[in-house]
């Protein structure tokens, strides 16, 4: 599912409009960003937790110009999945 789809099929369930819809995902999508930025947890219930980590520097090895880097610290954005999320893919059997 692409993101057209999304909207359109989120469109439906609530009774508004694409145009509203697409707004209202693109200012969530804004507000979930400047939180994780601040490194503040972000928790949708039934969902799961958007949270950061901050990966170490790092020695890494470049086959083009055969040598070894240290990469630099990065912040990185994880995902924990809901317990109910959970469930619900595996109550459903697999094909």
């Amino acid at each position: 599912m692409n993101q057209a789809q999304l909207i359109r099929n989120l469109a439906l369930r609530i009774g508004q409009t694409q145009v509203d819809t697409k707004q209202l995902m693109k200012s969530s999508l804004e507000i979930i960003v400047d939180i994780l930025d601040q490194d503040i947890p972000v928790s949708i219930p039934r969902l799961g937790t958007f949270y950061t980590v901050t990966n170490k520097k790092r020695k890494a090895y470049s086959p083009f110009h055969k040598q070894e880097m240290i990469l630099p610290p990065k912040r990185v954005i994880r995902f924990r999945p809901s317990s109910f999320i959970k469930a619900e893919i595996n109550s459903k059997p697999v094909e």
